[in-house]
């Protein structure tokens, strides 16, 4: 089990060369093959500056996504998605979601991409002692999420309305895919999933209600599928799990408190929570006290990668002995999301994406 007292979420600033390489590869002019040596060489400069400026546990920064969760997804069988736009604060955005189109599965045999993704992280981080790589997958409510709540499709075409048989599919999924990972060498994982701060926001809650199903049923489900995800875990492998108020292109997409969702999220047997706390919006670090029942960490999202003032120390030092006032000596820190979810990356610059990270090592002195 892997013992941290700081760490990233995942996702970096994507460089404008990777910008220009995906550009020219939609519009036909260079091959996969080619945008994947720019994407290479991009990431392996990446983790050479993490370990410069002190990251002991380094990602690829998602370099190869175009969304945090959706390039993921899209390895199981059973799962595709659709484009559309949308208008957010006043402007149209390309968005995509996904929906079950078929059983979900996860076939081992197959070539994924996000497994080649993780083979090429793996080596690069090996070049450095006493580094160890983490992989960051988006979780198994996601797939909930967008095809019955967000696009609000009740049933599917191959379960129909079966919620108990999509929930044992994707489990089970979910299962074949971290045994693929950990037979891959990964022995750190963080899942991703939002989920759970959709069910905090009130507005969202307006929509479930309207789609006639009722809150705590919808916990029920993703209690449900997180607990099955993990129900082989390897021996050996530590799994965080993640989740923010969503931080599209910088902006938050929910409000609300975690009292409601806490305790049902602290049963799943994560061995650590990264929550976001990086600003009034979270409310008080009460709901985790239940996590002193576990042996799980609590990462307390102190630091804001969607806000381009540089947080003092001494209130980061404030509030993280505030939370472990609540949730004991299992606790640790970290930005409150990555830096990019998606792959026009937040509204700051590079500049100030690495002051934080100086600012989040700066801090371990007091961790």
């Amino acid at each position: 089990m892997l013992n941290f007292k700081y760490d990233i979420v995942g996702s970096f600033l994507r460089p404008e060369v990777i910008k220009q390489a995906r550009a020219n590869y939609f519009n036909g002019e260079i091959d996969l093959k080619a945008l994947r040596e720019v994407e290479d060489q991009a990431i392996a400069d990446l983790v050479e500056k993490q370990v410069a400026h002190g990251l002991k546990f380094v990602t690829d920064g998602e370099f190869r996504r175009r969304w945090w969760h959706l390039d993921w997804l899209k390895e199981f069988d059973g799962f595709t998605t659709k484009h559309f736009d949308k208008v957010r604060n006043g402007v149209t955005h390309q968005i995509e979601l996904g929906y079950i189109e078929g059983k979900i599965s996860y076939d081992k045999s197959k070539s994924h991409p996000e497994i080649e993704a993780w083979d090429y992280l793996h080596n690069q981080a090996k070049k450095y002692d006493g580094v160890e790589a983490k992989k960051a997958i988006s979780g198994p409510n996601m797939i909930l999420v967008d095809h019955f709540l967000q696009l609000g499709t009740k049933n599917t075409s191959y379960y129909g309305n079966d919620i108990d048989q999509v929930i044992e599919d994707i489990g089970t999924a979910y299962q074949a895919a971290i045994q693929d990972l950990y037979d891959h060498g990964c022995r750190y994982l963080q899942i991703d999933d939002t989920s759970w701060t959709y069910m905090i926001d009130e507005q969202f809650n307006e929509k479930v209600t309207a789609l006639d199903y009722k809150k705590e049923e919808i916990l029920e489900w993703f209690r449900r599928a997180s607990t099955k995800a993990l129900e082989h875990k390897p021996e050996g492998m530590t799994i965080a799990n993640h989740f923010c108020k969503g931080n599209f292109k910088g902006n938050p997409l929910f409000s609300g408190f975690y009292d409601s969702v806490a305790e049902i999220i602290s049963t799943i047997p994560y061995d650590g929570f990264f929550v976001e706390y990086d600003d009034e919006r979270s409310g008080s670090f009460d709901p985790w006290a239940v996590l002193k029942e576990t042996d799980a960490t609590f990462v307390a999202g102190l630091i804001s990668t969607k806000n381009p003032e540089l947080e003092s120390r001494e209130d980061i030092k404030r509030r993280y002995m505030e939370a472990k006032a609540v949730v004991g000596d299992n606790i640790a820190l970290s930005p409150q999301c990555g830096f990019a979810s998606v792959e026009e990356g937040n509204s700051i610059d590079e500049e100030i994406q690495w002051k934080k990270i100086d600012l989040l090592v700066s801090c371990k002195d007091f961790l």
